[in-house]
């Protein structure tokens, strides 16, 4: 899919205070502890979490877009506007949905799932190509097994441009012009337990973020570990029964 998922340039205005929000917002980001993760990664897995845990908070940012669109246009504070393929229809959808939805817990961050994520932001950073398949033709599944195995679903989201975490989340949200709405089902969805993440440039639209999910997670290593030593407790990043896979961006 050669453009940039992300379409809605909404930093001015989705940063209205919520009452007692900020606090949890901090809480939530101190969850976040791999040091391994840059500032903008922590910043994107933070903002999803809470996202997770308070849809409504999300529902309410994306209701102040309304007086911004005008059919299928939407004009920026800044006087740019531009055409986007459903209109107000698919953020009234997306409002519907986080009204309707359950919070759920916080993603966990898996070393093998970052890993996967590292290997296709570094691809595309040096091809310059765009969406789930690699330079070498892996998807997802491909790109994972090196790393470990999996409980449950897995799935992936892509964003490419200098978006902040908000911008690039709302946009997953919204989900326009893809009819399943697999990014907002996944982000959203109890079913995925663990994450990684990765950031990094892209020579066309600046920069990129992928986003792998899995309903839990094993390293190699845990697993060799736990081959070796009969009596240790597997320990994975999630669990599910879930079946759920993409490869949409």
């Amino acid at each position: 899919m050669k453009f940039k998922i992300a379409a809605f340039s909404i930093a001015a205005i989705v940063v209205v205070a919520i009452t007692g929000f900020h606090s949890t917002q901090s809480q939530t980001k101190k969850a976040v502890t791999d040091s391994t993760l840059s500032d903008s990664e922590r910043d994107l897995l933070s903002e999803i979490n809470l996202a997770r845990a308070h849809p409504l908070t999300y529902a309410s940012y994306l209701e102040k877009l309304r007086p911004m669109f005008d059919g299928k246009q939407y004009k920026e504070s800044n006087g740019n506007s531009f055409t986007t393929e459903e209109g107000w229809s698919a953020v009234d959808d997306a409002i519907a949905f986080l009204r309707a939805a359950k919070p759920s817990g916080p993603l966990a961050i898996s070393r093998g799932l970052c890993l996967a994520a590292v290997a296709h932001v570094k691809d595309q950073s040096a091809t310059g190509s765009t969406g789930h398949k690699g330079s070498d033709s892996t998807f997802l599944e491909q790109r994972l097994k090196p790393y470990g195995a999996w409980d449950g679903g897995i799935g992936e989201n892509i964003t490419y441009g200098n978006e902040s975490a908000r911008e690039r989340l709302l946009t997953w949200l919204i989900d326009d012009g893809v009819p399943s709405r697999g990014h907002r089902r996944r982000l959203l969805s109890g079913d995925y337990r663990a994450a990684g993440i990765s950031c990094g440039p892209h020579p066309e639209f600046g920069a990129m973020c992928v986003l792998t999910l899995a309903g839990g997670f094993t390293d190699v290593q845990a697993a060799t570990s736990t081959a070796n030593k009969p009596t240790t407790t597997k320990t994975t990043s999630g669990n599910t029964n879930s079946r759920i896979k993409s490869r949409k961006m």
